[in-house]
């Protein structure tokens, strides 16, 4: 056998087809064939091997040989290699001369160095918490706590409108194509026509100019002076810096119709909305504040963690030396665009639309998020191999008291329906789920503790629990691929 290591992360193997084992597998296989075959004379599975060969072509049985003995020759060649495939190898090539050999593509499991990223580090800041935040939050609950009263006058900035609205998407550019299309097969036409982005009878809209509570950019200011039974058309622009790439720089036509306008009064900031506010939990409107301001700082510490786990986590990944195969890079990339498939769904829009807007096919559009792909990649192979190296693990008591913490904190069900969460929280599959959350939870805590030079000493992987849940939370990579898929058109061979 040749073992080939490829640049691209792959491995070539060249394996010599043992001639007796090649006779055996092609008897088998003409066994096979007899008993699915019509052979004139014959009772099917009866005829014998001459006649199949004769009946079917030499090189049928060889194919049919090869099926099986290739698999049990990859096998063994990846035993006797050392390899760990990714996934499934492929059948690239037969070759005839001087002997039969059967060459092999493997991807192979990627590998991960990381280099001494324990001496990483980088200044750890938390914000201060201001009073004109407190305030802000505090004025943010109390617009939550307003009373609606309907009004019979046009809308004016803080009313509530219910509305019936239908909002299209307005491409220009995908017009002129879709024209041109149209006029080239009209029976395509309506085919064509915008896609839907919102449809919604009954629908609530707050008439506001803060950009956290806006419906779509400038909907307010074109919103504004409507009354009852009115309907409206209006365009709207989503600015090409806007938050969420998938709407950024696309324009929408929205019709809506009103038919409820509310005014909306904000109650006193005084120690009965602090009563109010907290379910009689708090007395004073000090109380209120203090609370908030403490809600404050926690999330201020969570959102400081996570930015500052995910830098470390970078410069580790920057650091590491990471070789993976395409073919992963391909699984990645699939991801992704499933993930951006399914975000465009959920807005009332389609890839096709997205790919039609942007002037791209299918091609364009995988080369536009490759980087995308590997940078997760990278980060994904990084972390598994960070849980590996700090033996980061949840012991099986660790799990079960977490669950039963999430159990405890579910109210208002009964004793059925606690019974129907205990049996879903406790299947194999939730428990793995959990787990992982748990040992990726550990993995920010120790990502951080890297980073302020605080990582304690390393301790050893907890193995209390189950094996399959140890894979899996200590970033296993599974069971390697042992199939081999063929890849290639059989040359044909004699034997």
């Amino acid at each position: 056998m040749q073992v080939e290591h490829l640049d691209n992360h792959t491995a070539r193997l060249t394996v010599e087809v043992p001639q007796d084992r090649l006779n055996a597998a092609m008897q088998r296989a003409a066994k096979r064939i007899a008993a699915k075959v019509n052979i004139p004379g014959f009772r099917k599975g009866k005829a014998p091997y001459a006649v199949v060969v004769n009946y079917v072509g030499q090189q049928a049985v060889m194919d049919e040989a090869l099926e099986d003995l290739g698999n049990e020759l990859y096998r063994e060649s990846l035993k006797a290699a050392a390899l760990e495939p990714y996934t499934t190898g492929s059948l690239e090539d037969i070759k005839t001369e001087p002997t039969l050999q059967l060459v092999f593509s493997v991807p192979k499991a990627p590998e991960v160095d990381l280099g001494n990223y324990r001496q990483v580090r980088h200044e750890y800041i938390l914000p201060v918490i201001t009073e004109e935040q407190v305030q802000e939050l505090l004025e943010e609950l109390r617009e939550r706590h307003a009373e609606e009263i309907q009004v019979e006058r046009p809308a004016e900035l803080g009313d509530v409108i219910t509305v019936d609205i239908l909002g299209k998407a307005a491409h220009p550019q995908a017009e002129k194509q879709v024209d041109a299309a149209a006029e080239a097969a009209p029976e395509q036409e309506a085919a064509s026509e915008p896609e839907t982005f919102i449809k919604e009878t009954d629908f609530r809209i707050l008439l506001s100019t803060n950009p956290k509570h806006e419906f779509m950019p400038s909907f307010t200011e074109k919103a504004l002076g409507v009354v009852v039974g009115e309907t409206r058309t209006v365009t709207l622009a989503y600015p090409e810096d806007y938050k969420d790439a998938h709407l950024a720089g696309h324009t929408f036509d929205v019709t809506f119709t009103v038919k409820q306008i509310k005014a909306r009064q904000l109650p006193e900031l005084d120690d009965a909305f602090a009563k109010r506010a907290s379910n009689n939990s708090l007395q004073t409107l000090a109380d209120l504040q203090a609370r908030l301001r403490s809600n404050l700082e926690s999330e201020a510490k969570q959102k400081v963690d996570e930015l500052y786990a995910d830098l470390i986590l970078e410069k580790i990944v920057e650091g590491a030396s990471i070789r993976y195969p395409e073919a992963m890079v391909e699984d990645y990339l699939d991801d992704v665009l499933k993930e951006l498939e399914d975000n465009l769904r959920q807005r009332g829009l389609s890839l096709s639309t997205l790919m039609q807007v942007q002037g791209k096919d299918k091609a364009a559009l995988r080369a536009e998020y490759r980087e995308t792909a590997i940078n997760r990649l990278k980060r994904n192979l990084v972390m598994q191999a960070l849980i590996r190296a700090e033996r980061i693990s949840v012991s099986a008591d660790e799990l079960d008291a977490h669950i039963d913490e999430m159990l405890d904190s579910i109210g208002g069900v009964d004793a059925k329906q606690a019974e129907t969460f205990r049996r879903m929280f406790r299947s194999e599959a939730n428990r793995r789920n959990v787990g992982l959350r748990l040992v990726l939870d550990r993995l920010k805590e120790r990502l951080i503790a890297i980073g302020r030079g605080e990582a304690p000493e390393l301790a050893a992987v907890d193995l209390s629990m189950p094996v399959a849940e140890q894979q899996i939370l200590l970033g296993s990579q599974g069971a390697a691929a042992s199939e081999v898929s063929e890849s290639t058109d059989k040359p044909e061979a004699s034997a």
